[in-house]
């Protein structure tokens, strides 16, 4: 479905219910000609978790209020990609943008995607943020470049000519929190034992995480096994289920990375049902894993940059319709690791993003 809106968008009511799905998902917004000044702003409350990330432009470098910039994904409803799309919807506001749209089918269906893409390019957008990629939309993509609409793509590093008519990439680079997890969760085992690591699914993200993980653990810590990784998969109890399955298989376990976003929540269930307490470290600043965290189910998370690689695809895109074209095409944003006592700016985040939903119900 494809929603516009200029000021208020209307995020539905699937934060809090959608949190075992797929990491690849989207949400889409309602219109609203409504100002909003008494609106809290996620730009505004998640300042002080971006500033060492990414500092986004305060001024347009034109004026943006004619035109129009597009979000393109598939599904809705998860909260690590209510994150990405807040990252969209805030910068591209905060720049003066005349049309803010961001455009999802409910499906995993890339298919879907690319009609709505369809339809973007035949209404007519100045510029196109790609949450996510898909071989699918290599046509498409080529088109919106040909017709002289810049595209760039958030949270996924894609080389240089992949995709025709892609001027840039914002993302995070997986090797560098798999390794940088490998070494907090190493010292908190005290360097013996043994170590899981889970996956959502395999696919080049994943595997990159997994893959730095394992190498750092035995660069750093020989005495640490790393057991091979296992697909948790994406359907929570089936999850949780095969967690549990793998911690009676290894009783030595006494540390785990996951490598998606419904890995940290997945591993608090496991930690519930088997009573076993394991350090483990999984991505993404969403309130259902910062509350395992907080409670102590968890050791940490990788707080991958979702918010703000897409404030820098707006960024890039403005720049782009601005006449300037960007200097680089690869633009990696770290993954600081997040233990309880770092929650606190990151809670401020999802905070405001309830608020907005509440007052928009």
């Amino acid at each position: 479905m494809i929603q516009e809106s200029k000021g208020v968008k209307s995020w539905g009511k699937l934060l809090a219910l959608m949190f075992a799905s797929l990491l690849i998902v989207a949400a889409c917004s309602s219109s609203s000609e409504e100002a909003a000044d008494d609106t809290v702003s996620t730009e505004d409350a998640g300042q002080t978790a971006a500033a060492a990330v990414y500092t986004p432009l305060s001024e347009p470098p034109c004026d943006l209020s004619g035109k129009k910039i597009h979000y393109l994904s598939v599904l809705k409803g998860h909260p690590t990609l209510r994150l990405w799309q807040q990252g969209f919807y805030d910068q591209a506001n905060a720049l003066g943008f005349g049309e803010v749209t961001i455009a999802s089918p409910d499906e995993p269906d890339w298919t879907k995607a690319v009609a709505l893409g369809e339809g973007i390019l035949a209404t007519g957008s100045d510029g196109l943020v790609l949450g996510f990629i898909d071989p699918a939309e290599k046509d498409l993509i080529k088109r919106f470049g040909d017709a002289g609409i810049p595209a760039v793509v958030g949270h996924v590093q894609v080389k240089e000519g992949e995709y025709p008519g892609v001027i840039a990439y914002a993302a995070f680079n997986p090797a560098e929190w798999g390794a940088a997890a490998a070494e907090v969760i190493g010292e908190k085992m005290g360097g013996t034992g043994t170590a899981a690591v889970t996956q959502g699914g395999f696919n080049p993200v994943e595997d990159g995480v997994a893959a730095a993980f394992t190498q750092k653990m035995n660069e750093l810590y020989p005495d640490i096994k790393v057991l091979p990784s296992v697909e948790e998969g994406f359907d929570l109890p089936s999850s949780i289920s095969k967690i549990v399955a793998l911690l009676t298989a290894n009783p030595d376990v006494t540390g785990a990375i996951s490598t998606t976003g419904a890995g940290p929540v997945a591993w608090a269930g496991a930690v519930d049902e088997s009573g076993r307490q394991v350090n483990m470290i999984g991505p993404d600043m969403t309130r259902p894993n910062m509350d395992a965290v907080r409670d102590g189910k968890i050791l940490g998370l990788a707080a991958q940059p979702g918010y703000e690689e897409h404030q820098m695809a707006v960024d890039i895109v403005a720049n782009a319709i601005c006449g300037n074209p960007p200097t680089q095409f690869a633009n990696d944003l770290p993954s600081p690791i997040i233990l309880a006592d770092g929650l606190a700016p990151y809670y401020a985040v999802v905070d405001a993003i309830d608020v907005r939903v509440a007052s928009e119900e």
